[in-house]
């Protein structure tokens, strides 16, 4: 296999319910996702204005296979895109920075 460029973003959903985290191949498609309902953390959104900004990285890697693994540590979520059992991007969502409250 040859050197691969992917887009790691994470962004709120539309309807504000939760995060979603998508991995995008050159093309556009997307090759791997996950969806974080903040209901089942317990959590809301208690913000004023508009949702917070999508984060967005890029990599670069000749991999076989490709998940993204999602942490909860208590105040803030771990995101990892992850290939052949190696961390290849990752990002850490506070719940500070979006704004998100216990139910």
């Amino acid at each position: 296999m040859a050197m691969e460029t992917y887009t790691f973003r994470i962004e709120e959903a539309e309807n504000g319910e939760g995060i979603t985290a998508d991995v995008y191949d050159y093309d556009g498609l997307i090759e791997g996702s996950t969806w974080i309902d903040y209901e089942e953390y317990g959590l809301l959104p208690d913000r004023e204005g508009s949702s917070p900004e999508p984060r967005e990285q890029e990599f670069n890697v000749d991999t076989m296979t490709m998940n993204l693994q999602v942490e909860r540590d208590g105040e803030a979520f771990s995101i990892r895109v992850v290939g052949d059992d190696e961390a290849l991007a990752s990002e850490r969502i506070t719940d500070e920075e979006w704004g998100l409250t216990a139910e």
